[in-house]
């Protein structure tokens, strides 16, 4: 897998969180693309894009949170989810929620935590454990 080849979808409501996502994916050598602040702003962006992982932050602007976004992509596409959220005791407790296969990430998170989320999800999206 050539981590060029992978398009991650970016959906986070913090416009500077956003911001550092999109140039770290570049640093690793993914393609970013969004970002999006709300989960109709993500269904729309991943309908367009088709993107390979999407990053999502569970808390968005708007009605609707990450997680509901999360279950209207994927009804149309399969896709693994890497979500991001500041409240991870609170958000671990109802892991059934999380459309599979999924990650969690713990604000602030760092670059190797990203790059490794990153190559699990899509490793097990594969069928390939890493």
């Amino acid at each position: 897998m050539t981590p060029a080849a992978k398009r991650i979808l970016v959906i986070e409501n913090e416009q500077i969180v956003a911001h550092d996502l999109n140039n770290l994916l570049k640093r690793l050598g993914y393609a970013p693309l969004g970002p999006a602040t709300t989960g109709r702003e993500a269904i729309q962006l991943a309908e367009q894009t088709k993107p390979d992982l999407i990053l999502m932050d569970v808390k968005l602007n708007g009605g609707m949170d990450g997680v509901e976004a999360s279950h209207e992509i994927v009804r149309n596409r399969t896709v693994p989810v890497v979500y991001l959220t500041g409240y991870p005791g609170t958000f671990i407790c109802s892991p059934w929620e999380m459309v599979h296969p999924y990650l969690c990430l713990a604000k602030p998170f760092s670059e190797r935590g990203v790059q490794a989320a990153i190559e699990s999800a899509l490793g097990v999206a594969n069928g390939k454990p890493n």
